[in-house]
């Protein structure tokens, strides 16, 4: 099953800051070259079947607001279930509170307490640069996830797309390394692109010939890239620099949330929500991706095996769907299959 059916460094780093443009009638394709391969890495999205969880329970002792579920837009999502999630204590009094997790949703949510006046203390097993999120692509564009099975449930994730774009546009520039995109959709590609609401992008134009690639047909779209590790790191500075206090420290079950002296949690581990919650419509899925030395290529590829985009670390290339599989190591037989299929693509330009 496709991934989508589930849903240099001074040139690059000048890319960067350059605002979108018409495209021309050809760009640069990617040098693919053994040669050129830094490192194979792998992540694992925590989906999750019927939609993100945002809800708001008593629990081991605790008032626990649950956000996680994102599967593959954990960044796409960030700031809009995040504001779901703060919404369902917006009344509440504004004293010291929990997080669990540091990946992208964590850290959002954290932000996000912050802002409101709450005092925030996150605990988790690993902060960036070593959570999952480290290694995400971070394109916006929601796939890879349950919208829910609701109207109610469909109509909150169409707000927290909402919410999360805005917070993003506001973001963008090399403080946060969050830069507008033109973003490639192949024929075939099933992009969540296709099915946003009103007010987030223009609808995707149809292109004869990608211009990279004449061969192919497909939409472009402008969006935004999220440089995933700088981005981190940026977002553990602010939340530090408005007082988080960061705990290293593994929740693994309701007892180790017992244990917290905070009343007030959120519960933003994804998919360690699944043994520590017992939830069972959690489905890892790990994905893995080919860093190559940077290149300066001013899109981003979406194709039906893979995709590609450009970073100012590295350029990076995915992608593989390997749902059921919770082993975060990549394998070499993936890592030659990623290169392949990528290199395929582009055989003809």
């Amino acid at each position: 099953m496709k991934r989508r059916q589930w849903l240099t460094h001074a040139a690059v780093a000048a890319l960067a800051r350059t605002s979108l443009a018409a495209a021309p009638k050809r760009w640069p394709t990617p040098n693919l070259a053994e040669d050129q391969v830094l490192r194979c890495v792998a992540g694992i999205r925590p989906y999750r079947k019927g939609g993100v969880r945002i809800e708001r329970e008593e629990a081991a002792g605790k008032a626990l607001v649950h956000n996680y579920g994102h599967g593959g837009a954990g960044y796409t999502l960030s700031w809009g279930s995040a504001k779901a999630a703060v919404d369902l204590v917006k009344h509440e009094s504004r004293g010291a509170c929990a997080v669990l997790g540091a990946g992208v949703v964590g850290l959002s949510t954290a932000a996000l307490l912050l802002e409101a006046g709450f005092a925030v203390h996150v605990y988790a097993q690993a902060f960036p640069p070593h959570t999952t999120s480290d290694v995400a692509g971070a394109e916006w564009s929601p796939d890879i996830v349950d919208r829910g099975e609701t109207p109610a449930q469909r109509r909150r994730f169409d707000q927290m797309l909402l919410d999360s774009w805005h917070r993003f546009m506001q973001l963008r520039g090399d403080r946060w390394c969050v830069y507008p995109r033109a973003i490639y959709e192949a024929d075939d590609v099933i992009s969540g692109l296709d099915e946003l609401p009103a007010g987030i992008m223009a609808p995707g134009k149809r292109v004869r010939h990608l211009p990279f690639a004449p061969h192919h047909a497909g939409r472009v779209f402008q969006t935004l890239l999220i440089e995933a590790p700088a981005y981190l790191q940026t977002l553990v500075a602010y939340i530090k620099g408005k007082g988080a206090v960061l705990h290293e420290r593994s929740i693994h079950n309701a007892a180790d949330v017992s244990a917290l002296k905070e009343r007030l949690v959120f519960n933003c581990i994804g998919m360690g929500a699944a043994a520590a919650f017992a939830d069972e419509a959690m489905v890892p899925i790990r994905g893995q991706l080919v860093h190559l030395r940077p290149q300066a290529l001013p899109y981003i590829l979406d194709h039906v095996d893979g995709y590609v985009l450009s970073r100012r670390d590295a350029l990076i290339l995915g992608g593989s769907f390997e749902a059921g599989v919770d082993d975060p190591h990549p394998d070499n037989a993936t890592r030659a299959r990623i290169l392949q299929v990528n290199r395929r693509f582009f055989a003809r330009s």
